[in-house]
Formats: C-alpha cells, sequence, structure tokens
C-alpha cells in the first residue's frame, strides 16, 4: 500500500504542474488554506484535462500524465489483488464440469453444497450466482457503464474490467471409479494474487456429499494459511505453510459438534485434530471446555496440565512461578525477558493459565473426581484405567511444582521430603482441597504480575485484565481456601454443623499462619492484603465480603470500563459465599402467599449476598449488550458469542452458583432473562449427573430405534436378498460389535464418552448417514431446563427444605436410569452377543455350503429387530426425557 501511495501523490503533483504549471509567485498567502486548497483543486482538475483532451504541444505532457497515472492505478491493483488474497475476498466457484454419466443437475447440485459448506466456515461467503455479483464499489459501478463515445469513457470501463474483484477462483470437475470409495471431486483452487499459483488435488468419498464435504475443507486448508484469518487461534503456527486438509476438517467438525452440544462427538473430533497438531494449545483448551462440561473435572486439570507442559519447561515453570519480586528485577533476562518471548510464541499463555488455575480452585469438584469410588476388578473398564493415569500423573506434577507451598523458605529442607508431604496431603480429601486452594492462590497472584507485560503484546486475549486477576487473586481464592480449611479443621476433630447443612455454624477467622507457608513468599503488602482476605471468614461475613468487591471494582481508569467478565467474577464470590449458611429457609405466612410474597431467609447475611451476585450477573449480561454479544468467531469461540456462554455457565456449568440458584432472588432474574413465559423448575447444586444420564438413555433409545428400523428394512426389500454372504456377514458382526459397545455402556453406566461415541459411530455407519442425519443422530446433550423431572416440578418454591428434596428427587431419577443400564449390561447384552457369534458361525457353514441364504434371511433380520425392541422396552419408562423437537415434524434439508 505503500507504493500505491506514493504514486499516487507523484500523480497528484503532475496533475497539478501540467493543469497550472510552475507557479513562481503564490497567489494566496500562508494563512488562507482554504484558498490553497481550492487553487491546488483547480489545479489537480486541469490536469486531467490535459491528460484526456490535450492535444499538439500539449501531447508528450499528456503522453507523460498517462504513464503515471498508468503506473498508479497497476499500484492500487496490484494491492486490492492482495487485499483479496489476505482477507480473503470473494472465491469465485467456477461451474462444475461432469466427468461422469450422471446428469447436469448433480454437478449443479454439488456445486451448491460446496459453496454452502465453505459458508459455513464463516471464513468468506463465496459468491457462486448464475451471473456477476452486484457492485460492490466505485470501480465495480464503472464496469457497468455502456456508453463508449468518449476516449474517457473507453479508458475508466477497461481499468473497471481489469479491477480484481476476487482474490481465489477454485474449478472442479465430477469423477468416478470401480474401486471404494467410489466417488470423486478433482478440485484446483488458484490464487491471483502475483503470479498465477495454483493447487489441485482429488477427493474421494462414500458418496457426492461426502467428496463435496471434503473437497471443501481441503479448499480451505489451501486458502485459510494464506489469509490474515490465520493470525488468529488456532491457526498462528499455519500462517504462510501448508496446512493439512485432514487437521481443518477435524477441527471443523468438532467446532460444528461443540456448537450443537453433541460433546462425545466432539470430544472424539477435537482428539483427532490433536493426533495431527498436538501442539496447538488452542485445541486442547477446547478439549479441557467440553471435559468440563461432561462433569470431567479431573480430566479437565489433566488436560490444562498437559498443555502447560507443552508451552513451556517444567523447571522453567516453577522456577517463575516460585521466583520472588527481587530476583526478578536482578535477572530479567530470566524472568521478564523470557516471559514475554514466551508470550510473543504463544499469546494464548494467559488464558491457558487463568483457566488451568481456575480448574484448581474448584476444588470440590476435582477432589471429587478424584477421590471417587472405584469398582471391582472384574468392572474395571478403559474409563477407570484412563481416570487412575490421570491421577498419577496429576499428583507427580502437583508435587514437584508446589513443594515450596508447604515448607519455608528460610529453612533449608530437603526438596524430596516436602514433595513426600505434598503427596501425603493429596491422599486425604479435606487435606487435598486445601492443597489445591493453596496452589490456585499462587497461581493467580503470579498471573497477576505476569499479566502488565501481556499488555505489550499483540494478540493476548484482553478480557482477562489486572481487575479480573486481582478479584481471583484477593477474593475468589482466599474465599475458597476458607472454605476448604473449615472442612478440614472439621474433619480433623469435632465441629459445628458442615457448610451448607441445617444449622448455622459460627464464623471462624483465619490468619496467614493457616496458608501453611505461602505467604512468606509474598511481599509485605501482598501479606496484609491476604491477612484482609482471610478475617472475611468462613461463613464469610457480607457486609466486609461487600467493600471488598466494591473497592476490586473500583474505576481507577475511566477508560477501562469493566467487562463481563469482571462482574460475572464478582457475582461468583458473592454466590460461593452462601455455601456457608444453611441451606434450610423459613415457609411462608399464608398471609405472605396471598400477597404473593417470595419465601425469606432467617439470615440476613443471606439476602444480602443473592442481592449482591443477582446484581452483578444482571451488569454481566448487560455488559454484553455491544456487538461484543452476538459476535462469533469460527476459529476459536463456542455457540453463538458471550451471551450464550455465559447462560450455560450461569444456569448449568458454574459451580460458585450452585447455592444461589435455590433462592427465589434468583428465579427472578431467571423468569427475566431465560425462562420468559415458562415456569422455572428448582435446580439441584450439581446438573451434570442429571444430563449425562439423560442424554445416554437418550442416545441408546435413539440408536436402537435407527438399528430396528434398518433390520426391518433389509427384510422388506423390494429386491431380492443378498445372495452374497459377505454383505450379511458384515452386517451381523457390525450388529455384534456393536452390542459389544452395549454392554461396555451399560457396565460403566454410560459415564465413559469414549464408549457413547463409539456407538454413535457405529449406528451410524450401520444406517446410512443421510438418514441419522435427517434425524439429528447423535442426539445433543440436553440442557437441565428441557429434562422432564415432574416429581422436582412437583415441589413448592416456599419447601423449607427446597434444596434437600430437589437433591434427593434428582438422585432417584438418575438412579432410575442407572437400574435400567445396569439391566442393560448385564447377563442380556452377553446372550445376544453370544447369539451373534452363533449366526456368523452358521452363515460361514451357509457359505462353505453353497446353500440358498432366503430361507434364513428373514428370521435372522426378525431375531436382530427384536434385539433392538428389547433395548427400547427396557429403556422405556425411565425417566429424565428430554423436551425436544420431534425429527418427522422438522422441515429436514435434502
Amino acid at each position: 500500500m505503500t507504493l500505491a501511495l506514493l504514486f499516487s501523490v507523484a500523480l497528484l503533483v503532475c496533475l497539478y504542474l501540467a493543469g497550472d504549471g510552475v507557479v513562481k509567485e503564490p497567489r494566496w498567502a500562508p494563512h488562507q488554506v482554504w484558498t490553497a486548497l481550492t487553487d491546488g483543486l483547480r489545479g489537480v482538475l486541469a490536469g486531467l484535462r490535459v491528460m484526456f483532451f490535450a492535444g499538439g504541444p500539449l501531447r508528450w505532457r499528456q503522453l507523460g500524465l498517462l504513464g503515471v497515472g498508468l503506473l498508479t492505478y497497476l499500484a492500487w491493483r496490484s494491492w486490492q489483488q492482495s487485499s483479496f488474497a489476505s482477507r480473503p475476498g470473494p472465491i469465485d466457484i467456477r461451474k462444475f464440469e461432469n466427468g461422469t454419466h450422471e446428469s447436469d443437475g448433480c454437478a449443479t447440485y454439488l456445486r451448491s453444497r460446496f459453496c454452502r459448506q465453505l459458508a459455513d466456515t464463516d471464513v468468506y461467503p463465496p459468491y457462486a450466482g448464475p451471473s456477476d455479483p452486484a457492485p460492490q464499489g466505485f470501480m465495480d459501478a464503472l464496469s457497468k457503464q455502456g456508453d463508449t463515445s468518449s476516449p474517457m469513457q473507453v479508458i475508466t470501463r477497461v481499468a473497471a474490467a481489469l479491477w480484481p474483484r476476487n482474490g481465489y477462483f477454485v474449478t472442479a470437475t465430477l469423477q468416478k471409479r470401480a474401486q471404494e470409495p467410489r466417488f470423486g471431486l478433482s478440485v484446483t483452487v488458484t490464487s491471483l494474487l502475483g503470479r498465477s499459483r495454483s493447487t489441485t488435488t482429488t477427493m474421494w468419498g462414500q458418496s457426492w456429499e461426502d467428496a463435496t464435504c471434503r473437497a471443501a475443507y481441503w479448499t480451505m486448508a489451501k486458502i485459510l494459511p494464506a489469509t490474515r484469518l490465520a493470525r488468529n487461534p488456532p491457526w498462528r503456527k499455519w500462517y504462510g505453510r501448508d496446512m493439512p486438509a485432514d487437521l481443518f476438517e477435524c477441527y471443523s467438525e468438532a467446532k460444528k459438534r461443540h456448537d450443537d452440544q453433541k460433546l462425545d462427538e466432539a470430544l472424539w473430533w477435537y482428539r483427532e485434530a490433536l493426533r495431527l497438531d498436538p501442539f496447538n494449545i488452542n485445541i486442547r483448551m477446547m478439549v479441557a471446555s467440553v471435559q468440563e462440561d461432561l462433569g470431567l473435572f479431573l480430566d479437565a486439570l489433566h488436560t490444562y496440565e498437559a498443555a502447560l507442559a507443552v508451552v513451556e519447561l517444567e523447571g522453567r515453570y516453577t522456577g517463575a512461578l516460585w521466583s520472588r519480586r527481587r530476583h526478578r528485577l536482578v535477572r530479567p533476562w530470566r524472568f521478564a525477558w523470557s516471559s514475554l518471548r514466551l508470550l510473543l510464541r504463544h499469546p494464548e499463555w494467559i488464558r491457558l493459565r487463568y483457566q488451568y488455575a481456575r480448574a484448581l480452585g474448584y476444588t470440590e469438584r476435582v477432589v471429587g473426581d478424584w477421590f471417587a469410588d472405584g469398582p471391582s476388578d472384574d468392572r474395571r473398564t478403559d474409563r477407570h484405567r484412563a481416570h487412575e493415569q490421570a491421577r498419577q500423573r496429576l499428583c507427580a506434577a502437583l508435587a514437584d511444582r508446589y513443594w515450596p507451598a508447604v515448607v519455608n523458605r528460610t529453612i533449608s529442607v530437603d526438596p524430596e521430603q516436602a514433595k513426600d508431604r505434598v503427596r501425603v496431603l493429596l491422599a486425604k480429601e479435606s487435606s487435598a482441597r486445601v492443597l489445591l486452594a493453596l496452589a490456585a492462590w499462587q497461581e493467580f497472584h503470579r498471573l497477576h504480575e505476569d499479566a502488565a507485560l501481556a499488555r505489550l503484546v499483540p494478540g493476548v486475549d484482553r478480557d482477562i485484565g489486572r481487575r479480573l486477576l486481582r478479584t481471583m487473586r484477593d477474593l475468589w481464592a482466599p474465599l475458597r481456601l476458607t472454605s476448604a480449611l473449615n472442612d478440614d479443621r472439621r474433619d480433623a476433630g469435632p465441629a459445628p454443623e458442615c457448610a451448607g447443612g441445617d444449622e448455622p455454624q459460627e464464623r471462624v477467622e483465619f490468619d496467614v499462619r493457616d496458608a501453611e507457608c505461602l505467604p512468606a513468599w509474598w511481599l509485605r503488602y501482598h501479606r496484609a492484603k491476604a491477612r484482609r482476605a482471610l478475617t472475611i471468614g468462613w461463613p464469610a461475613d457480607p457486609r466486609a465480603l461487600e467493600q471488598r468487591i466494591r473497592r476490586v471494582q473500583r474505576r481507577w481508569n475511566p477508560f477501562r470500563p469493566m467487562n463481563h467478565l469482571d462482574y460475572y467474577t464478582a457475582a461468583c464470590v458473592a454466590a460461593f459465599a452462601l455455601a456457608g449458611y444453611p441451606r434450610t429457609l423459613r415457609a411462608r405466612r399464608p398471609d405472605d402467599r396471598r400477597c404473593g410474597l417470595p419465601r425469606a431467609d432467617p439470615r440476613g447475611e443471606v439476602e444480602r449476598l443473592t442481592h449482591l451476585a443477582v446484581e452483578n450477573l444482571r451488569a454481566a449480561l448487560q455488559s454484553t449488550e455491544s456487538g461484543h454479544a452476538g459476535r462469533v468467531v469460527t476459529q476459536s469461540d463456542t455457540g453463538y458469542g458471550t451471551a450464550s456462554r455465559l447462560r450455560t455457565w450461569i444456569l448449568s456449568s458454574e459451580s460458585d452458583l450452585a447455592w444461589l440458584r435455590y433462592h427465589a432472588v434468583f428465579r427472578f432474574f431467571e423468569q427475566d432473562i431465560y425462562r420468559f413465559l415458562q415456569p422455572v423448575s428448582p435446580r439441584p447444586a450439581d446438573v451434570t449427573r442429571a444430563r449425562v444420564a439423560s442424554y445416554v438413555r437418550q442416545l441408546l433409545c435413539e440408536g436402537a430405534r435407527l438399528l430396528e428400523r434398518e433390520w426391518h428394512k433389509r427384510r422388506l426389500r423390494p429386491e431380492r436378498p443378498p445372495t452374497f454372504l459377505h454383505d450379511v456377514l458384515w452386517w451381523v458382526r457390525l450388529d455384534r460389535r456393536t452390542w459389544q459397545v452395549v454392554e461396555r455402556i451399560g457396565r460403566d453406566r454410560g459415564l465413559h464418552w469414549e464408549d457413547r461415541a463409539e456407538f454413535g459411530r457405529l449406528v451410524t455407519r450401520a444406517v446410512r448417514l443421510v438418514r441419522t442425519a435427517e434425524l439429528h443422530f447423535p442426539p445433543p446433550v440436553p440442557r437441565y431446563e428441557d429434562l422432564d423431572l415432574p416429581q422436582v416440578s412437583a415441589v413448592e418454591d416456599d419447601d423449607p427444605h427446597l434444596a434437600h428434596k430437589v437433591e434427593g428427587r434428582v438422585d432417584d431419577a438418575v438412579s432410575a436410569v442407572y437400574g435400567r443400564l445396569d439391566l442393560l449390561g448385564g447377563a442380556m447384552a452377553g446372550v445376544f452377543e453370544a447369539d451373534a457369534d452363533d449366526e456368523d458361525r452358521v452363515l460361514r457353514v451357509l457359505d462353505v455350503a453353497d446353500h440358498d441364504l432366503t430361507a434364513r434371511y428373514a428370521e435372522l433380520c426378525m431375531r436382530h429387530a427384536r434385539r433392538w425392541q428389547w433395548v427400547l422396552e427396557v429403556l422405556d419408562g425411565a425417566g429424565l426425557d428430554a423436551d425436544a423437537v420431534v425429527p418427522d415434524e422438522e422441515q429436514v434439508e435434502p
């Protein structure tokens, strides 16, 4: 663009000199700016007249001006071409050539699917109309003029016709061959930047739609690294390089399923993407996000830990984590410069550390998975083996990284003894919560200091600012530590009723000495802040907590307003403080019921905390009303923007808000924002178990229904039964493998995501892919508000034991589904698998003896259909139905 601007300035100077001549004495004073501008414009217009209409003695001047104008046009044309190639601009999809015996309508249909596939990636909507696109600029409008009576009109029309309108064009040819996969699409992508560069390949698939989808992904994989979109996550490392088409396909399919809440399929595709690009930190964070949505909190922490190990060496990270301020100032090349260099290579490092520290702070979720009861040896599955390996890896990592938190820095201590003490703390549930809370607090302390360097690096997530990290460091992490310390003291000896019980407990204040040796590594004023934070105590003092929140939210810089995460984190702090107060509320009096007054808490502290939390939640949603709320960046964001993610966190995923969801103030908030014109049902503290149990039941029912119908269709097919027995053998073996997966799902109660994903893929293989797509199989993981729980809805909102009743009835509904799954994974699945083995042997004998299959074919299909009908009968009436649109009543794509 610099060259084009220089030529433009040179052209303007030449036009002025040619039109007005060399002015020896200026006709305007230096302070007469307007006169100078009008004289300059008059000179330029006179130069244009000379350039196009001069003759005689001005012919050479005219040729010179035309030469300079031509160079300026070429410079701007080159810049426009580069801009279209790097944005990218419109992609011209040429008409598909038909190299097969298919009709031309098939080529037109596949071209439309190809364009739609490119548009679904949101990289750039391609133009694929029957004629030229509508004018998008001044040059496009000039090219549409029809009058060519003057030389100037001819020149401008030719220049407009040569003006670039797209950066790439794509040609394709349909092909077909005898061997599988039979359907192919030969695609050629040509870049118009500089010398035309093109690349070509042939993508094969099981159907025309499959080949077209693969070809579209290959096209975008070749275009994306050459554009500036590759500088955004997760493609930063692929800018200017040859990206594998399989990587782009796996990530796009994973993100599509992540947006549709098909979390098992999304996790499977993310894993395939990581196999092709194992050092992609953004994809690893997306994997951890899916694991948290599925309730796999220990696996999510393991994923964050593995991502940290990929970014930086363990020794360097631990040394920087426990370095003091004076060491960082004396050796800037070791700490500050290395951190800055790491941020330049991995701008997502700050977000990764924030997510990792936050996962450490959710101690009740991680410890609950850590100390989950394992099965007996005869019922161990791959899920338990992976769980045990994750525990071993995290235990070793936590001992190597956080042993300084349990020793005094002024005393010479053997690191191995300190690591042994960390392992001892991790062996007990209450002490493990304390250790994880200490680790999260130290992570936020160091992250707050490193965030100052992040401002110097472009591309770092600006949502994670110092105000947010200050809230996490001074409020969120200390409050969770006090809760863990209170539970640890309660387990160590006699204490009042546990937090969240029916009876209020006395407030216990803590000091920095209760935080092991962690404050000894901080500066003096940081220790003073920690002391003030711990004096809030547990249960938290609402007045002191509100003052601390207001102080952190104080806007010292009016030009840096608070974002949605600042308000949301403050709401989480106030909501988590409710866990220290009793869940039993007094019932409404008859007068209150007639007046419509909500139930009230017997203590004013709870009311103060609930109002503070809901106030910040409303402020968080209001701060997303700008364009940021509906922004969808395909490469990194999930769902439909910030507002959609906040909905998921507020209503389901966020464990800090678990105790807030029982109160009437939150119910009013949910009615105003999310459940307008609908009744609001009470929620348990953990909705993930109910969501996953309902999803497992729905997955098995829909899969069994599809397989039953498929066997009936095979029996009633209009053509003759297959005489080639290998087709029937393939059906039987695939059905036997599906039953093996069903047995694993039943034994493990559907808790292993890989078994669920494999079942969905096996059903898709047995049934036509187009049919499963029409019926939206596999189903998405339902939201809690979509679950049909009549027992929970029957609980009155003013019931004084609302929380206990909701928890109990949701557990009963989940246990009912687990009971049906145990029946499904018992002896019946083994019997069906044995029957499938017998049928396989019989079919092999028929194949060798060359007998006719017609007599046994109908009986075989009916037997397999009855087996899948039995699955429907077992799971029918188990409860936890999900309200959804019936696929047959929905308009599906052709």
